[in-house]
Order: structure tokens, then sequence, then C-alpha cells
């Protein structure tokens, strides 16, 4: 989601601490293990209702939009449990009071919402503070959900499973039509084109930018680089006290080169995306396309005007390099069970059924403005054929859909916080500035190393 790249880049503390304790030290404080205490959240204060009192609490920590009518559905149609929600904060905030209830000891949730490229930092190494939920039977669902998702869960394991995946963010290309139209201009589907529609856009009298590319972007810059089938990071929780990083390659160069060249010929706006300006840029026409993930529309789109028929514009596929470009992602996050949980079985069962139906699927989707992993409902004509005024009355999911189905999933570091700073400050000091980026990308790879080695990690190949 949107906010991983502005939330995420604070919680470096938090990082660096989760990492130290990585490889080394005692399991007997972080190591989850199972139990089944049935009463013991019976006086926990929930921010929903519970419709059947007497029946065993789960807690869960959750920021979901639409989330309460996901509770209120899950409490009425189970009598044997019910969750216990309270908003644990959204992203950072939530993940830094994980980290309080870590330290102390108690405190932490039954279930809590992570997104993926946070995850890591919660099973790094001997101390892991999420529940293996392959001991709970998750393994069946494994066809539920596409394959991006599921390995986004299982950290390269098969055998392990920390997390039960729901959204998604595939990456699209956001087209202000009127633009293209007025220019006579063709909408590109590859970057070459991308560069060139830039440049005629700007021959034919267009004041604004062909696009902004964000300073302070992180994911959206790893999906950039996966477009090249560049794996920068590693991590498996198969073998935990391993990592790999790796910007030092000709695909990654080759990248940050072109947005570093678009930067040069005036093309591009290289401004935050989390800043005012940028969305008042985008609602007034300043940018021709945007390259983002499909949750884009609810944060941007939808904000940057009045009315749906302010919006001028539509999506279509992000431009790729050639035909073998892998479909690729920017986002999404998921339930997991965590080590402190009272009744493990009970809370693997809730994470699994929070949106288990087509109920609080189609809600997801509906009020909660998410991008589903459920191949089920992606592969659905209900969904494929929902209109969006946001974006013209267009039927976007026929395009997204099918980037959703074709992403095969990433892999994040223990410290991804910690990475996610430095990588910031080196990409905007090449794209922005436009310093070297050959000794850039040498410079990073070598300082992400060695912090990794002071954190006790052994660096590995990422091929």
């Amino acid at each position: 989601m949107f906010q991983a790249k502005k939330i995420l880049s604070v919680l470096a503390t938090v990082a660096v601490s989760m990492s130290l304790a990585a490889c080394g030290g005692s399991n007997s404080t972080g190591t989850a293990s199972a139990s089944a205490d049935k009463h013991a959240k019976d006086n926990a204060s929930c921010t929903n209702k519970v419709v059947h009192a007497s029946a065993e609490k789960v807690t869960v920590w959750a920021w979901y939009p639409g989330f309460q009518k996901i509770v209120d559905h899950f409490n009425q149609t189970h009598s044997n449990v019910q969750v216990c929600w309270n908003n644990g904060g959204q992203g950072g905030s939530e993940y830094t009071r994980f980290q309080n209830t870590i330290k102390a000891g108690k405190g932490a949730p039954d279930v809590i919402q992570l997104e993926y490229e946070a995850m890591p930092q919660f099973v790094a190494g001997k101390q892991k503070y999420l529940v293996d939920l392959a001991d709970y039977g998750m393994k069946a669902y494994k066809s539920d959900y596409t394959a991006g998702a599921w390995n986004s869960v299982t950290f390269g394991s098969s055998s392990s499973i920390y997390a039960v995946p729901v959204d998604a963010g595939p990456f699209v290309m956001y087209v202000n039509q009127a633009v293209f139209d007025k220019y006579g201009i063709k909408v590109p589907t590859t970057w070459a084109e991308f560069e060139q529609a830039g440049k005629d856009l700007k021959a034919k009298g267009y004041t604004g930018k062909l696009t902004n590319w964000q300073t302070d972007g992180t994911a959206v810059n790893i999906a950039l680089f996966a477009q090249k089938s560049a794996q920068v990071y590693k991590y498996t929780a198969s073998d935990p006290t391993k990592v790999g990083i790796d910007f030092n390659q000709t695909s990654v160069k080759q990248v940050l080169k072109y947005w570093q060249n678009l930067a040069k010929e005036g093309l591009i706006d290289t401004a935050d995306q989390s800043s005012t300006d940028t969305m008042k840029k985008f609602g007034a026409g300043d940018y021709a396309t945007y390259v983002q993930a499909s949750w884009f529309m609810g944060y941007y789109v939808k904000g940057a005007f009045k009315t749906a028929t302010d919006s001028p514009f539509k999506i279509y596929e992000a431009p790729k390099w050639n035909d073998s470009t892998p479909d690729v992602n920017q986002g999404g996050s998921a339930f997991a069970v965590t080590y402190q949980a009272k009744d493990t079985k009970a809370a693997a069962s809730v994470a699994r059924e929070l949106y288990g139906d087509d109920y609080s699927q189609n809600s997801g989707v509906t009020d909660g403005g998410l991008f589903p992993t459920w191949t089920k409902l992606l592969s659905s004509s209900e969904f494929i054929n929902q209109t969006y005024p946001y974006l013209n009355n267009q039927k976007a999911n026929e395009i997204i859909a099918p980037v959703a189905k074709g992403w095969k999933g990433d892999q994040f570091l223990p410290f991804q916080t910690y990475a996610y700073d430095a990588q910031q400050k080196a990409f905007a000091s090449m794209v922005k500035s436009g310093t070297s980026v050959d000794s850039g990308v040498a410079s990073l790879t070598s300082s992400l190393r060695s912090y990794a080695e002071q954190q006790g990690f052994t660096i590995e190949s990422v091929k």
C-alpha cells in the first residue's frame, strides 16, 4: 500500500533492534509455541461489538478500510469464537507498538495485519514472533491464493507459512487520457515508447511532465527492477541467518540510468509522492501518466478529484522492456498469528476465515478498496466486469487481474526499513542530482552488506 513507502522509512530503529537479535541468543523469549487458553481474552477491550458474549475471544489488530464490516460479519457467522478488534495503528505505528509488546513479553494481539515487506523482521533467525501456520493446516489453502501472494508469506520455504494473504498491488500505468487525446499521442506500451511520448508531448506544447519519479520511492523501485528480472534482496525462512543484497547489477543500472536520463531531459518530475504538492499536480493535470500499484486509485485518483466525472484517468498495462518483461507488484499485506496468541489454533482459524467467504472478500474489494489475492474472485465475471467511476467507468480489472495472477512474489530483508532508507537516499542522489549510477549502486551494495554483517548475517548471492 502507498503508506508503506513513507511509514517503513521511519522504522529504522525498530529494524536495528530486531535484526540484532536475529542470529543469536536464546529462542525462549520469541519462539511461538502452541497454546490453548480459551478464556485468556475474556476481558479484552474491543472496538467492535461482540455478538456471542460467552464465546472465546481472539484479539486482532488491523487497519484495513471497511474492516468493521468484516469483523461484524465474522462475529455474526461464528458462534464459537468472536473477533475482538482494535486498530493498532497503520503500518509503522502498529509495527512499533508490536515491537514494544515483544520487548515487554506481553500485550500483543493474537492476530496482526502486516505488510509483506515488513514481515521478515518478525521471523528472522532463531527468535520468531509469528506462528508457523503450516502446523494448523494452512497448506491446504495454497490454491486459493495467487503465487505471488503465497510466496510473500512463505519466504521461500516449502514447509512454513507465516501469514494468510489478503491484498496485493499489481503494477499498472495510470494515463491522463485527456492529455494524450488532446496532443494526439499514442499511449506507450514499452519504456522506449514511454520516453518518446514524453518528448512528443513536450514538443507539442504540453507544459506538464510525463510522470513523477518519486524521490521517496522504495517498493516502487523494487518493482521497476523486477521488470528487468532483477532481484536485489534475498531472504528465506529456510536459511534465516543469510541475506542477499546486490544493486550492482547491469539491469539495475539500466533502470536507474533510464530514469536519470528522463530527469536530465526535463521530461519527468522528481518530487516526493507523499507531498501535498504532488497530489495537487496530479489533480491539476500536470502529470500525463503515473506508473504505480493498483491501490493508487484509492489514494490518489479519488483524492485528487472532487467527483468521478472530473477524473481524466484510465488504467493501462505498465510499460514493458520487451515481450519477456514479467508482471510485478508493489505492496500488499496479510494476517499473521503472533507468538503471544493465547489459543493458537483459534487464532489461526480467525486469520484464515476473516476473509474466507464471498461476502468478506467482496466487501474487502468494494468497501475496503483492496486488490484481492484470491484466485476464485480474480477469475469471476462479476469482478472482471466491475466498472470504476473515477476511471471513466473502465473495466480496469480486465487489465489488473492478469498482472496479479502473473506476479511470482518478491523478497525483502529482516531489516528492510533500514535498507529502504539507504536506497532512497542513494537513488535520489542518482536520479534527482545526477550522481554516478555505477559508483552509487556499488557503494549502496557495499554499505548494506556491511550493515548486514554487523547484525550477524552472512552474505549470499541473490541469484
